[in-house]
């Protein structure tokens, strides 16, 4: 009787959303998770469930690392521009130019079930929340007028990293990235 091969689920897992995040949900197929990962397909299927579950799995799995490399205690305009700054750098960083793979699966979520719909929206949603928690600081500390549209200077930066990130996947240089981060940043400040 065969041997039921043994292996870390978390890096599987980190080899899951690598295949994804590369590749995209489409385009990533069972034989490439196979290869990514070095399990047979049943072992894959037992331990992870469908392809979507998996993609599911990788989706928590960016979420968490960007998580941490986005994570700070910078307050207010100077927190934006933290922010901004370390997604041109992760961007660019990114040797296979990968963009966010949320972003990324968006065009194709109508093939994709409701709970991963959700899950791709909630991802989008929680960096809304992150980059206008950023101007509601920059408010609070005097740094933004108490009349200023900060939900409009917010959907401006987030506007600027989406568009850092799909740029990026498609091989803009960094310069290209940090002057639109330059551009959020320059039109947030001028709402003093």
């Amino acid at each position: 009787m065969a041997r039921p091969r043994e292996f870390e689920p978390e890096q599987v897992a980190e080899e899951l959303l690598n295949t994804f995040w590369l590749r995209g949900y489409a385009r990533t197929s069972i034989a490439d998770l196979t290869a990514a990962t070095d399990l047979l397909p049943g072992s894959l299927y037992a331990a992870f469930g469908s392809k979507e579950a998996m993609f599911q799995i990788a989706i928590d799995g960016y979420q968490s690392l960007m998580g941490a490399a986005l994570a700070s205690d910078t307050r207010g305009l100077d927190g934006v521009e933290q922010l901004l700054n370390t997604i041109v750098r992760l961007t660019d960083g990114d040797s296979e130019r990968r963009g966010c793979l949320i972003f990324n699966a968006i065009p194709e979520a109508s093939s994709l079930s409701e709970d991963t719909q959700r899950q791709l929206q909630s991802g989008v949603r929680l960096l809304q929340r992150f980059v206008r928690r950023r101007f509601v600081q920059a408010q609070e500390d005097g740094e933004v007028t108490g009349a200023c549209n900060i939900d409009a200077l917010a959907a401006v930066a987030f506007s600027a990293i989406v568009g850092i990130r799909v740029l990026g996947r498609a091989g803009q240089r960094r310069r290209q990235l940090q002057d639109i981060a330059d551009g959020a940043m320059l039109a947030a400040r001028q709402r003093r």
